[in-house]
């Protein structure tokens, strides 16, 4: 396989109001537009964008869709792309959350996902890697990009970089933002370019 160049982009600022957003399905607001936009100059002008794909989310799917319609790419839309399913805490006001169980963030961080009703660590790891695995297979061209959320990128950063969950998220992508990867089978992968929005 030739080498590749992986790009995972954050989607931008979306009105969560102080809410846990995890599958809540919120747009992005003008701000997120702007985001994107500038990180998507970036990113072209790093290499021509020769496989798109993303979550179903909005915050993801309308940015993706837009690009995707202006390159005349094909668009893989991936429900295993969404981010982390929190349950009964997605779209809970995080101060109230965290007066009712203020550990929550601690355990998040630490990858131990056990909101009610919500993802394990492991069934959100299981589904985003293999949503990666069978993109990667279809996917053709020396630079791949998926738009997607901060869990899902901090999955697949311990997945290529080779390391935990909790040190994948001190890789800290923000909203609208950018990381790199160099991709050549059978080597592992290293990270070129951590960047955020100029908007």
């Amino acid at each position: 396989m030739n080498p590749y160049t992986l790009t995972l982009l954050r989607h931008g600022e979306i009105d969560h109001d102080g809410r846990l957003i995890g599958r809540t399905d919120l747009p992005l607001n003008e701000q997120g537009w702007a985001q994107l936009r500038d990180s998507w100059r970036a990113i072209v002008d790093t290499a021509p964008v020769t496989a798109l794909a993303t979550s179903p989310l909005a915050r993801c799917r309308a940015f993706a869709l837009e690009q995707a319609l202006a390159a005349g790419l094909a668009l893989k839309v991936d429900v295993r792309f969404a981010e982390c399913d929190f349950g009964d805490w997605d779209g809970a006001m995080v101060d109230a959350l965290s007066a009712s169980t203020p550990d929550w963030n601690a355990r998040l961080v630490a990858g131990a996902l056990d909101a009610p009703g919500g993802e394990t660590l492991e069934q959100f790891r299981t589904r985003v890697l293999e949503g990666l695995a069978q993109w990667m297979a279809e996917a053709r061209g020396s630079h791949r990009v998926l738009v997607a959320h901060a869990g899902v990128i901090a999955v697949v950063l311990a997945e290529l970089l080779d390391t935990s969950f909790t040190s994948a998220r001190l890789i800290a992508v923000p909203r609208g933002g950018f990381v790199q990867l160099s991709m050549l089978d059978g080597h592992p992968a290293y990270l070129t370019r951590l960047a955020g929005p100029n908007a």
